[in-house]
């Protein structure tokens, strides 16, 4: 199916996505060695967070495409990619604002005197402890969206299960109906079967009486004169 075959490249995409930002995250970010190199190194993992937040949208329109019985496996995938990615979204979080804290320390060490330098960074820390929490709030309500949408899902297949079950009993009894009146017919069969048997040796028995009073006849009236 073409969305099926869609889904397995986007989830190869993501897969590969994460990993990079896991190595990013977990390695590269401790060989920086200047706050240049470093901030060159958040960027890069900006995008590949925003990238992988764009492919996973396109898997929640694949998976309303496919067919319910796979549904619940396509969500569950993405529910755990969305998860890796919320990790990852609060660990570039915290190196970001640890990068935005050193090079706020260095512009205030650099110039203390200077008050609207010191507004300018409490403003920005603020701005971006906001990002940070309306990016957090975004992702859970894309993940609580998912849960309803499985949870529908979860009740349609019960649905239909339980329609197949009704099925299945009908056809059973249906059955059972079929199986009783073959019965009877065969019971209504062999009593025919007796009957029949019945009526042929009564049948002979009459032949054997009649033939009996007609030897009796002609012999009383050839034989007895």
């Amino acid at each position: 199916m073409a969305s099926s075959h869609k889904f397995e490249l986007l989830d190869e995409e993501v897969e590969g996505i994460l990993d990079q930002i896991t190595d990013k995250l977990e390695c590269d970010v401790r060989r920086c060695k200047s706050q240049e190199e470093r901030k060159g190194l958040l960027i890069e993992v900006e995008k590949l967070l925003k990238d992988a937040s764009d492919s996973l949208t396109e898997m929640d329109l694949e998976i309303r495409k496919a067919p319910l019985e796979y549904r619940n496996t396509m969500n569950n995938k993405v529910l755990r990619y969305r998860d890796e990615l919320i990790r990852h979204q609060q660990r570039y979080e915290q190196e970001k604002s640890s990068h935005s804290h050193m090079t706020n320390r260095a512009v205030l060490f650099s110039n203390t005197a200077d008050e609207d330098s010191f507004d300018a960074v409490i403003r920005q820390k603020v701005q971006q402890g906001t990002a940070v929490l309306e990016r957090t709030s975004g992702s859970i309500a894309r993940s609580t969206t998912i849960a309803v949408e499985s949870e529908q899902v979860g009740t349609e297949v019960l649905n239909e299960l339980g329609s197949q079950r009704e099925t299945l009993t009908r056809t059973r009894d249906r059955l059972v109906d079929t199986d009783g009146e073959i019965s009877r017919s065969r019971r209504i069969i062999r009593s025919m079967s007796r009957n029949v048997l019945y009526n042929k040796i009564l049948l002979i028995i009459i032949i054997i009486l009649e033939l009996a009073v007609l030897g009796g006849v002609v012999y009383w009236k050839f034989f007895m004169k």
